[in-house]
């Protein structure tokens, strides 16, 4: 079964500048896709398109499948833009809290999450006391705590020192691996596309 397919994607900004051409693409379940190229290729509106809630604002033309939003996590290129409370626990709780998950089920779900990026120990921290590297593991978290059936992350190492950057690849390959879900990952590293 496909997460995602795409059937003859164009789109063009409100200016005219047609960014995507003819894009055709079917991600199954449990695939680990790594999209690169260029600054300003498409590749973040691309992946925009693939989640309505933040589809950017132009000339769309093709078919795309709108998953609910539940089923796909999108994680952004700065953990900043993405952490809304000041303790990562309440974090990683806002996006189940927003779905009208029962309160013992958010729990739950909270410790699996912070235990699936390894950041139980944090869980009564600061985000804004963190490294780079964990910020972005609390985003994933976050995203985890929603069960989707994939996540989307647009350069989400981009910020991050190598030991960041080498992190949330190995959770982002565990969760792959040990959950099935899809991981589709914008990147401009070519050693975090070695076992996509």
């Amino acid at each position: 079964m496909s997460v995602m397919d795409i059937k003859g994607l164009t789109f063009a900004y409100p200016n005219g500048k047609e960014i995507l051409h003819g894009i055709d693409l079917a991600i199954g379940e449990g695939e680990f896709v790594l999209l690169c190229g260029p600054s300003g290729c498409g590749k973040t509106t691309l992946l925009r398109c693939m989640k309505a809630e933040i589809a950017p604002i132009g000339e769309q033309k093709g078919s795309v499948t709108k998953r609910p939003a539940k089923e796909i996590g999108y994680v952004f290129q700065n953990p900043d833009n993405q952490i809304v409370a000041t303790m990562v626990e309440e974090d990683v709780a806002f996006g189940p809290e927003n779905m009208a998950v029962p309160t013992d089920e958010i729990w739950r779900r909270v410790e699996k999450a912070l235990g699936a990026v390894k950041m139980t120990a944090f869980r009564h921290k600061s985000p804004l006391k963190l490294s780079g590297g964990q910020k972005q593991r609390v985003a994933i978290a976050g995203i985890i705590a929603m069960e989707p059936k994939c996540i989307v992350l647009d350069e989400p190492t981009a910020m991050l020192d190598p030991v960041g950057r080498k992190e949330v690849i190995e959770t982002l390959h565990q969760l792959n691996k040990e959950k099935k879900i899809t991981i589709i990952l914008i990147t401009h590293h070519m050693n975090e596309a070695i076992d996509a």
